[in-house]
């Protein structure tokens, strides 16, 4: 059914390992690149506050009020999603998988299959477009607002050509953002960077000019942001160090780690031509459990049948906190 299989038969020796797909491993998850708000069922409130003080001078008498306390709520719910596939186990007992399947009619599962198909190459399948989703896309609704508000002409374009997701990503959330009872959704708040198409000879340039978007206050907290950037931006900055006239330090490389001055630069599945700088407690995976996106269930569709099913579900949406701070780059 779903299994599409070019099968030779063995008469020899199955060659070890199964060669798997190359995928980009999940980091955003593994190495924990955002702030990951899990338990979450329903309508978690996250609370945003701000304040201004003005120094007076003392009186004895009756002082006089000055400054504000200022706060909001942002209710965020994750939504539910499955992937689910069908597949006939019959069609691999004429494989190599056939080499671990028990014997006996009855056996129709090979562990291989399942450790290496479903909890390998699919499972980790799930992860990757799960990650990508996060970083990448927008829902229907959005992109209708996005494309009749006051955005930038660069912001419209990224939206309009994003995938159309479930949710709305991290990207989508920094261009348009309806959380803040004070900021107009097509404002939102984040400081904004129009760029241009990124080469391996502009791209110092444009980081240095979001480096310079970056609030002082920032880069002198505790919570030092990060430069997202998307993956095929590593083989650019090699390249640009490579070239004669550069210093190979520009960017600097540790431990195979990327640096542009302060800045740890983090290389994730975002639209081309889009950089983000933000500490990452200000993102947020929001999520009922994170480790439900690589949890596979595998069954029988019936009692009374043989075929079988693959299902995965798991609940996420994006946030962004503190959208002043945060710096974003479109072109």
């Amino acid at each position: 059914m779903a299994i599409v299989y070019n099968i030779v038969d063995i008469r020899g020796v199955a060659a070890e390992p199964v060669i798997e797909e190359i995928l980009f491993e999940n980091k955003t998850v593994s190495e924990g690149y955002v702030t990951f708000e899990d338990d979450i069922k329903a309508e978690t409130i996250f609370t945003e506050g701000s304040a201004t003080v003005t120094m007076q001078a003392y009186t004895a008498g009756a002082p006089a009020s000055s400054g504000s306390l200022t706060a909001f709520d942002c209710v965020v719910t994750p939504v539910k999603v499955q992937f689910y596939q069908e597949f006939d186990p019959n069609t691999i007992r004429f494989s190599r998988f056939k080499r671990d399947i028990k014997a006996g009619a009855w056996e129709i599962l090979s562990s291989e299959f399942e450790r290496i198909m479903i909890g390998g190459v699919y499972a980790k399948k799930i992860s990757a477009d799960f990650e990508n989703k996060y970083w990448n896309g927008a829902t229907t609704a959005t992109k209708v607002s996005v494309a009749a508000g006051a955005n930038t002409v660069e912001e419209k374009a990224q939206v309009a050509a994003m995938p159309t997701t479930l949710f709305d990503s991290i990207t989508t959330r920094l261009i348009w953002n309806a959380c803040n009872p004070t900021m107009t959704p097509s404002v939102g708040g984040r400081v904004n960077v129009a760029g241009v198409t990124i080469t391996s000879t502009n791209i110092k340039t444009e980081y240095d000019r979001v480096y310079a978007a970056i609030n002082p206050v920032v880069l002198a907290s505790q919570f030092m942001p990060y430069l997202y950037v998307p993956h095929a931006h590593k083989q650019l900055i090699n390249q640009y160090n490579n070239v004669a006239t550069n210093f190979k330090d520009v960017f600097v490389i540790m431990n195979g780690k990327y640096f542009l001055y302060d800045l740890e630069i983090k290389f994730v599945p975002l639209p081309a031509n889009v950089i983000i700088a933000a500490p990452k407690e200000h993102l947020f995976w929001c999520t009922d459990l994170v480790s439900d996106i690589n949890k596979v269930q595998i069954d029988k569709i019936a009692l009374n049948r043989e075929d079988m099913f693959i299902k995965t579900n798991a609940t996420i949406t994006s946030h962004v906190a503190n959208q002043v701070y945060n710096v974003l780059y479109t072109g």
